[in-house]
């Protein structure tokens, strides 16, 4: 059951992070595309998180996101899915 969970984090993730990757590129193409240059994304993303509470509340939502993967990664064992039966 390890090993089935764990490759299953493995596969989650990396389609998250080829979606991310595919993602990040049309913006850059489109931005390119419309003359706003290459350089827009890295200037629209220092007003992204402009105060504490943004950065602080991105920081919890992230780790609600990884917690419950790491703990599933170092037991083994996901929760059942019998309501959904």
């Amino acid at each position: 059951m390890k090993k089935k969970t764990r490759k299953f984090l493995i596969r989650k993730y990396a389609v998250t992070l080829l979606l991310a990757t595919l993602c990040l590129l049309y913006i850059y193409l489109l931005d390119w595309l419309y003359g706003y240059g290459l350089g827009n994304v890295g200037y629209i993303l220092n007003y992204l998180f402009y105060t504490a509470s943004e950065k602080a509340t991105a920081c919890i939502l992230l780790f609600c996101l990884f917690i419950p993967d790491i703990y599933y990664w170092k037991t083994g064992h996901q929760p059942e899915r019998g309501g959904e039966r």
